[in-house]
C-alpha cells in the first residue's frame, strides 16, 4: 500500500489484532502522522458492521476533542474499503511494552515519571467524560524526550464492544477491571485498576492475575487478590503493597479518587526504601523472596493472540465471569515458568476446582452425545432386519437345501420380539425422576460459618448437606470474614475444607517527630512510626505516644481501603 486518502504511507509501524499501523505523511502540510487500520469486513453481519462503523467515527470524533501532551491527538478518520483509518499524532519512540521487554529496565526516575504523566492524561479523559478501557503498556507511546503519551483512546472502547458481539474479545484480559469482567458500569477508576496492573507488573516483573485458563484468570480478576508485590520483588516496601491493593480493589468505590491520588500514594510508598529497583518481565523468579516459594510449573494467559475459545468455556467458574467469556479472546502466548510462588492453599484447590468443574462440563456434553447416539441404533437396527428377509429369499431358490435357509428367516421373525423391548427406552426417562443425591461435607476456618447452597439450601459448618448430582454453587458467610464463593461438581466432589479470610484495612500512620509509639485499642506495636498497620474491619481506637504525651483518635477500618493519618506530637 503506498497511499491511504491523500496520505503517504512511509513504511509500517506495527501490527496488532485489528490492522496495521502505518507511518506516513500529510504532502499537504508536510506533517508526519500514524495511521491505524482497522479491519471493518471482520464482521460478516452487515448491520453489526454498519453499527461499528457509525459508532467508531463517533468515538473518534469524541476523542479527538482531547487536547492534553500526554494523549496521542487524532487529525482524522476515513473509510475505504472495508477499512476504516484513524489518522493520528505520530510518536517518534517506542511503546512502553517494548521498552519492558529489554534486560535492561529503566530507571526508577523515568519509571515514576511515566507512571505520572499517564496518570495525568487519564484524570484529563475522565473530566471530559471520556474513558480509555484498554491501558496496558502497547497502548502507552514514549517520546524520544521522555514525553510519556497515552494511545487509542476511544478506538479500543468500540471495537471492544462490537467484536463480542461478533464473537471474538478485542480486549486484553490480564488488565481488564472486575467490572469490565463482569460487563458492569465503568468509569474512570477501571483505568487507575487496569495502571495499578501495570505498575504491579513493572515493579514485580509477573502480572498480578494470571492462569492457565481464561475463565479462571476472568476469576481471579474479580474475586481474587494478587501475590504480595514484596513476595516477587523483597526490594520494595511493604506500603507498596497497601497502594496497589486499594487501586486494584475489587469494589471501584473503594479505590483512590485520582489516578493521580494513586500515583502520588505509590510514589510516598516507594520513598520510603530508596533502595527499590524494578524487575525485568520473569526476572523476579531468580530474586530472593520475603516467603517461601516452591518449584512448579505453571502457564500463562496471554493478551495479543486470537485464538478459538476453549469448548470448556461456558463452564465458567462465577455467573458473571461466564457471561464475560467469549467465543474467541487475544491471550498471550503460554510460556512454561520455571518457579513460581506458591498461592495460599485455598486459592489453589480453588484453582484445581475450577479446572476439574471444565472437564466435567466436557465429560456431560459427551454423555449426552453419546447417549443420543445411543438412542438411535434401536430404530436402525429396527429397519435392519427387515432388511434382511429380504435378502433370504434371493439364495433360497438357489440351492436345493432351501428348508435350511427358511428356517432362518424365523429367526429373523423372532428378531422383531427384542422389538417389542424397545418400550424399555423409557430407561433415561427413568434416571432423570430419580436423580442420585451425594453427601456433601463442609468444613470451614473458622466453623460456625453460614453456607448457601444454590441460593437456597442452608447450614452451619461443619455440615453435610445431600446434593443431587449436577454443578452447584455455594458461598460461605462469616462476620468480619470475606466471603467465600466455590463451584462444585456432584458426585465428583464430596467435601471440601474452605479457608475465609479476615476482611482487613490498612492504617498508614506519619508522625513528626518519628520514631513514637503506637497502641491499638490498647495493645502495643511492635514498629514505631512511620507503620503501615493492617487491622479488622470495624471502629479502633488509636494512640500515638512518645512515653509523655499522646495523641489519641479513632478510625473506621473498612475491607480493603487504607486509610492515612499524620500526627504532630509537640511537647
Amino acid at each position: 500500500m503506498d497511499q491511504i486518502g491523500r496520505y503517504r504511507i512511509l513504511g509500517e509501524l506495527g501490527r496488532g489484532a485489528m490492522g496495521i499501523v502505518y507511518k506516513a505523511q500529510d504532502p499537504a502540510i508536510g506533517r508526519t502522522i500514524a495511521v491505524k487500520s482497522i479491519r471493518l469486513n471482520d464482521l460478516s453481519d452487515e448491520k453489526e458492521r454498519e453499527r461499528l462503523r457509525e459508532r467508531l467515527f463517533r468515538e473518534a470524533q469524541t476523542a479527538g476533542i482531547l487536547s492534553h501532551p500526554g494523549i496521542v491527538t487524532i487529525y482524522d478518520i476515513a473509510e475505504e474499503n472495508g477499512m476504516a483509518y484513524i489518522f493520528m499524532e505520530f510518536v517518534n519512540g517506542p511503546p512502553l511494552e517494548k521498552m519492558l521487554q529489554q534486560s535492561q529496565m529503566p530507571d526508577k526516575e523515568t519509571l515514576l515519571s511515566i507512571f505520572r504523566q499517564t496518570a495525568a492524561a487519564l484524570d484529563y479523559a475522565h473530566k471530559k467524560g471520556i474513558v480509555h478501557r484498554d491501558i496496558k503498556p502497547a497502548n502507552i507511546m514514549i517520546h524520544e524526550d521522555g514525553t510519556a503519551k497515552v494511545t487509542d483512546f476511544g478506538v479500543a472502547k468500540i471495537v471492544s464492544q462490537q467484536m463480542t458481539v461478533a464473537g471474538t474479545m478485542m480486549g486484553t484480559p490480564s488488565y481488564m477491571s472486575p467490572e469490565q469482567v463482569q460487563g458492569g458500569a465503568v468509569t474512570g477508576r477501571a483505568d487507575q485498576f487496569s495502571l495499578a496492573v501495570l505498575v504491579y507488573e513493572i515493579l514485580t516483573g509477573e502480572k498480578p492475575f494470571q492462569a492457565e485458563y481464561l475463565p479462571t484468570l476472568l476469576y481471579k480478576i474479580v474475586r481474587e487478590d494478587p501475590i504480595p508485590p514484596q513476595r516477587l520483588n523483597a526490594t520494595l516496601p511493604a506500603e507498596v503493597e497497601t497502594v496497589l491493593k486499594q487501586a486494584m480493589a475489587k469494589d471501584p468505590a473503594a479505590r483512590f479518587e485520582t489516578c493521580s491520588d494513586f500515583v502520588a500514594a505509590l510514589a510516598a510508598a516507594l520513598n520510603t526504601n530508596h533502595g527499590w529497583i524494578p524487575v525485568p518481565r520473569g526476572a523476579s523468579l531468580e530474586m530472593p523472596t520475603r516467603a517461601s516459594s516452591s518449584d512448579t510449573f505453571a502457564e500463562t494467559v496471554d493478551d495479543s493472540a486470537s485464538v478459538p475459545a476453549p469448548a470448556a468455556e461456558p463452564a465458567a467458574p462465577a455467573p458473571p465471569v461466564a457471561a464475560a467469556a467469549p467465543a474467541a479472546i487475544p491471550i498471550e502466548p503460554v510460556v512454561p515458568r520455571s518457579r513460581q510462588i506458591e498461592p495460599e492453599p485455598s486459592h489453589t484447590a480453588r484453582n484445581v476446582m475450577l479446572v476439574i468443574v471444565a472437564l466435567a462440563a466436557v465429560g456431560a456434553g459427551s454423555y449426552f452425545a453419546f447417549e443420543k447416539f445411543t438412542a438411535v441404533p434401536p430404530q436402525v437396527a429396527a429397519q435392519q432386519p427387515a432388511a434382511a428377509p429380504q435378502a433370504a429369499p434371493n439364495p433360497a431358490p438357489a440351492p436345493p437345501p432351501a428348508a435350511a435357509p427358511t428356517p432362518e428367516p424365523q429367526p429373523a421373525d423372532n428378531t422383531p420380539a427384542p422389538k417389542k423391548e424397545l418400550p424399555p427406552k423409557p430407561r433415561p426417562a427413568e434416571a432423570a425422576p430419580a436423580p442420585a443425591e451425594t453427601l456433601f461435607h463442609l468444613t470451614t476456618s473458622p466453623p460456625d460459618s453460614e453456607a448457601v447452597f444454590d441460593g437456597d439450601q442452608k447450614c452451619m459448618t461443619p455440615c453435610a448437606i445431600p446434593l443431587e448430582e449436577g454443578r452447584h454453587t455455594f458461598v460461605v458467610r462469616h462476620e468480619g470474614f470475606r466471603d467465600e464463593h466455590r463451584i462444585i461438581e456432584i458426585p465428583r466432589d464430596t467435601g471440601l475444607i474452605v479457608d475465609l479470610q479476615r476482611a482487613t484495612g490498612t492504617l498508614s500512620l506519619i508522625s513528626q517527630p518519628a520514631g513514637l509509639t503506637v497502641l491499638v485499642d490498647g495493645k502495643l506495636q511492635a514498629q514505631k512510626t512511620p507503620v503501615s498497620l493492617t487491622l479488622p474491619v470495624g471502629p479502633h481506637q488509636i494512640r500515638v505516644t512518645d512515653g509523655t504525651h499522646n495523641s489519641d483518635f479513632s478510625v473506621e477500618v473498612r475491607d480493603g481501603v487504607l486509610l492515612s493519618r499524620t500526627v504532630e506530637l509537640t511537647p
